[in-house]
């Protein structure tokens, strides 16, 4: 018996309970029908058996795969594992395809079960006669249905073979509505899913990185700006409303949870990729609603040129702060390095005020001195200095060689105050100063150091010492066995140190009286 035609958006799982209900066998025959051993179980939404399981339809392994389970979305998050995923489902090897699909190995797990819409099962009553399971419905994490805005209703799988007569969604369950963000992101994952299917497209996590990046939250440098990031990320997934907090972040300070899963490194839960692109799709359209449009070729233009072109228009800076993101500090150094006119209350850094500040600044005054002397900020001394390049390049230069002579001087000082000073001291004396001289003047340093001397090695035993102290011992032991023991037998009773043996070369003194009572004997 041929399995019954596919509904819209069925799952293969759906067809098989529909199919075993109308053959009215029990579920072990049944297995061995389809699947060829009654001992194997049926996933809900990663269908194992399909090469088996196509012989009973007009449909090829690969059509079940991409369009009746849920394995697009899985080798899609997944493509280093693609080819398991499908050789595993595509044969009866279910676990192979499970734990390839990294159910297993992830933190994140949920009780099996399958999921329907109240609204959906009677439409679907209405519409086929009878009410059937949507893949669009199984996504893990997905809590409402993406057409009526409806919450899903969770019906747990018990039993190994997972297989029961009539085993459709009920009809008396009361739809109870969803957020419409969690409606707009079943839609986003409902959307993801049917693209898969058709493009299997692999996931590239550098797209990610790029769509971040062009909305702020990646430095020049390539580094993701993790505390802005995961505060708005923690506040978007506050309004998802999970019960469970394994697939969100914890906290707004759980870098954990960012880390691991933008680092490309960590098995992760293909539902926290979909929470992320949702997040990001959002955030994209809200950049380009607020971005604004003064012409053409704004886009093609960097975000310091379009500061110069609103502040030329006369715009305030508080206004070109909200436009372009930049701050009121970055605004009135780019106006103060191009010399355009800014309307500033109060007026106290007046024109001879600047002209105060960079005489002195080229003279080379500390930037407090000058804070003080003209009565404004060190802050306001440093924007008005920092506004002219040549001049920041001047005080640069200038601060550079008045190191190097205050660090020269130092560390000729304190080689200059005696003739046993050696390299050691100096670097642990004047250690800022010999860092510094070895990063920038090295030829200098190695030149007025002094001399490297060769170690002296000072030996661990000092065997003049010890050759005085044995000898007395020798011939306590000697006297007390009457002059017959040898010089291993007298070693052992000094505690086998092989002093007698061994190093017998270093102590002749007591070498000598040994030969001399032995002789005795």
């Amino acid at each position: 018996m041929q399995l019954p035609s596919a509904f819209p958006d069925e799952i293969l799982f759906s067809r098989i309970i529909r199919h075993f209900t109308l053959n009215g066998i029990t579920s072990a025959n049944y297995l061995l029908m389809t699947l060829g051993s009654p001992k194997l179980s049926i996933h809900p939404y990663l269908t194992a058996g399909l090469e088996r399981i196509s012989r009973l339809s007009q449909e090829m392994p690969v059509e079940l795969l991409n369009q009746q389970t849920l394995a697009p979305l899985f080798i899609h998050f997944l493509p280093s594992h693609a080819t398991s995923i499908s050789l595993g489902l595509i044969s009866t090897n279910a676990a192979e395809a499970i734990r390839a699909c990294q159910l297993v190995c992830a933190r994140e797990k949920e009780p099996l079960s399958i999921k329907y819409c109240p609204t959906c099962a009677k439409a679907d009553a209405e519409n086929f006669g009878v009410p059937y399971w949507h893949r669009s419905h199984q996504i893990p994490g997905i809590e409402s249905c993406s057409s009526h805005r409806v919450k899903l209703v969770h019906f747990p799988l018990k039993g190994h073979a997972r297989l029961r007569l009539s085993l459709l969604p009920p009809l008396l369950e009361h739809p109870i509505q969803s957020s419409a963000l969690s409606r707009d992101f079943a839609r986003y994952s409902y959307d993801l899913l049917q693209k898969v299917s058709v493009t299997n497209k692999p996931f590239v996590l550098n797209d990610f990185k790029k769509k971040l990046s062009k909305l702020g939250y990646v430095t020049e440098k390539g580094y993701y700006r993790r505390r802005l990031l995961l505060r708005e990320l923690y506040l978007f997934t506050e309004e998802l409303g999970y019960e469970s907090l394994d697939w969100v972040p914890r906290s707004r300070k759980d870098y954990r949870y960012i880390s691991s899963l933008l680092s490309g490194k960590v098995t992760q839960h293909p539902l926290k990729y979909l929470v992320l692109g949702f997040w990001i799709s959002r955030q994209a359209v809200h950049f380009k609603q607020s971005k604004p449009v003064l012409n053409d070729h704004t886009y093609n233009r960097t975000v310091e040129e379009l500061c110069i072109e609103l502040l030329q228009q006369g715009e305030s800076m508080a206004s070109i702060s909200r436009l372009t993101g930049k701050s009121r500090c970055f605004i009135k150094s780019l106006a103060l390095r191009l010399d355009i006119a800014v309307n500033l209350k109060p007026k106290k850094i007046t024109e001879s005020v600047k002209k105060r500040i960079m005489f002195l600044a080229g003279k080379g005054f500390h930037r407090s001195v000058i804070a003080k002397r003209v009565g404004i900020s060190v802050g306001s001394v440093e924007q008005q200095i920092s506004s002219s390049p040549s001049l920041v390049q001047w005080r640069k230069q200038c601060k550079y060689e008045s190191r190097r002579r205050k660090y020269k001087l130092r560390v000729m000082k304190f080689i200059s105050q005696g003739t046993t000073v050696i390299r050691q001291q100096v670097k642990a004396s004047c250690s800022a100063e010999f860092y510094w001289l070895y990063a920038h003047e090295k030829q200098w340093l190695e030149a007025h150091l002094p001399i490297a001397q060769k170690p002296i090695v000072k030996p661990r035993v000092d065997w003049r010492q010890r050759d005085k102290l044995l000898i007395p011992k020798v011939c306590s032991i000697m006297k007390k066995y009457q002059n017959k023991l040898s010089r291993t037998q007298v070693d052992l009773l000094l505690g086998g140190h092989g002093w007698l043996t061994k190093y017998k070369s270093k102590i002749p003194k007591t070498m000598m009286v040994y030969r001399a009572l032995s002789a005795k004997k």
